[in-house]
């Protein structure tokens, strides 16, 4: 990757094993696996909300917003340059996922304010952007970049029978909100592998805060590299942002282009599906996850609910809701 790479960095790869640089000598990092399938509960949640969207929380449609702290940034093969300063060819990228979010009736705001020059104090300049965005109450800012990777083939990809590039998302390690950022991070590449599988390349959790201290549903996304060409980004840019209102329960006129299934088969389906009816009854979908700062921590919220207040919900009589929630404590317990 082109980011500098510092001892305590992390990456979830394609596979969903998970890595801590452990040493750096000169150009060279080696890293450590600490996980392996760290997305599994992620998956299962997401894969259940999506196969019945009737299912899945539907917000308000709180809109996105998108904007550039690299906003030079471009790719040679169609640009002829890795940079033009104020017009880079990523503004390009930005127009059409504010196109194909349209297109789905979301409200987007699109920043192309420039914040040259990429230095120190690139991501300075772009936080009073992030702030006046962040008035608009979205329901997630995502700082849309390509990334400088020279080897070309390291995220093209065929996503969905297109030509495209694939997208990594980052994570910054310097802020208060870097949990909840990061477990953010984990369900939308869930959700977006789920709906176009190999969309989402990894997720890299790198030292820096990238302004991501200004909101727990904030991202910053890598469309490719320089090397490729800007049009495979553009596709690349656009699966992404058709899958995203699904992924975060944002309501639109027009289904990603994936119809899944639509019934539970296994028993673990069964196992989410319960979680995702916790989850719409509190009322906060995907987001009582974020807010809670883990998968963990949303889970022990919905245990805070009390037999008859599950029985009010759902319309049914206390005991029928104690069986079921005595079923799924049974099936638990027997899990190893």
């Amino acid at each position: 990757m082109s980011r500098v790479v510092y001892l305590g960095d992390e990456l979830i790869a394609a596979d969903n094993n998970h890595y801590r640089v452990e040493k750096i000598v000169g150009d060279t990092a080696t890293a450590k696996k600490i996980g392996e399938n760290v997305l599994a509960e992620y998956e299962e949640i997401v894969r259940i909300g999506l196969k019945d969207p009737a299912i899945t929380v539907q917000t308000d449609n709180k809109g996105i917003a998108l904007y550039h702290t690299h906003s030079a940034e471009s790719y040679v093969p169609t640009d002829g340059t890795d940079s033009i300063p104020g017009n880079g060819g990523i503004l390009k990228v930005g127009d059409k996922m504010t196109k194909k979010l349209e297109e789905k009736g979301v409200n987007v705001v699109h920043s192309k304010t420039p914040h040259e020059p990429r230095d120190a104090n690139a991501y300075r300049r772009s936080r009073r952007t992030a702030l006046d965005l962040l008035k608009e109450g979205p329901a997630t800012i995502i700082d849309v970049h390509r990334d400088g990777i020279p080897d070309p083939n390291f995220y093209r990809e065929e996503i969905a029978g297109n030509n495209a590039t694939s997208i990594r998302l980052v994570v910054g390690r310097q802020n208060q909100n870097m949990q909840a950022n990061l477990d953010f991070a984990k369900m939308v590449k869930a959700g977006m592998n789920e709906i176009y599988p190999g969309l989402v390349k990894s997720i890299f959790m790198a030292r820096g805060n990238y302004n991501q201290d200004l909101s727990p549903r904030s991202m910053l996304i890598e469309v490719g590299t320089h090397t490729n060409t800007r049009n495979k980004a553009e596709v690349g840019g656009q699966l992404f942002a058709d899958a995203l209102p699904s992924v975060l329960g944002i309501s639109t006129n027009v289904a990603p282009t994936k119809t899944p299934q639509s019934t539970p088969n296994t028993k673990g389906d069964w196992t989410a599906l319960w979680w995702i009816i916790g989850l719409v009854l509190v009322g906060g979908g995907l987001f009582l996850l974020i807010s809670t700062g883990s998968i963990a921590g949303a889970k022990n919220k919905l245990k805070q609910f009390t037999t008859n207040e599950w029985a009010n919900h759902l319309g049914k009589s206390p005991h029928i809701i104690s069986n079921k929630t005595e079923e799924k404590e049974s099936n638990r317990s027997k899990k190893p």
